[in-house]
């Protein structure tokens, strides 16, 4: 008698995603798709999340500029109190939303982008009226 599977098959691959290469995890996602894993969202938001993580440190780091060269009198402590929250903020959003896209019917892109995009304008608004 033969199996079509292999020992790797009974393995629980949540956590093995996000070690895998692009290539990799995008053939392992075709190939779960061909099986009809109804998984597939978690993969989806490994896979999303690979592309939106460089953008995320951009868009945090254009944030912690603008709440550095805010000045205040009573010093440093209220823009580092300030960025502490816009951080904790982000990922907060970035797990609810990723939460979301494995367990509900939220398009896995749109949840992992969805922060980017919220904290990108927020970005844009904290830089644009920054003090030069």
């Amino acid at each position: 008698m033969s199996y079509n599977f292999e020992p790797d098959d009974l393995t629980p691959v949540v956590y093995v995603a996000e070690t895998m290469t692009i290539g990799q995890l995008n053939s392992f996602i075709n190939k779960e798709r061909a099986r009809g894993n109804g998984n597939i969202n978690t993969y989806l938001v490994v896979f999303y999340k690979k592309f939106s993580l460089p953008i995320s440190a951009f868009i945090l780091t254009i944030i912690a500029v603008a709440v550095s060269s805010m000045k205040r009198r009573g010093g440093m402590g209220i823009n580092l109190a300030i960025g502490i929250v816009i951080a904790f903020t982000f990922i907060f959003f970035d797990k609810v939303f990723g939460t979301l896209a494995e367990k509900s019917s939220i398009p896995p892109f749109l949840a992992v982008w969805f922060p980017n995009i919220v904290f990108g304008i927020l970005a844009a608004y904290l830089l644009r009226n920054a003090k030069r």
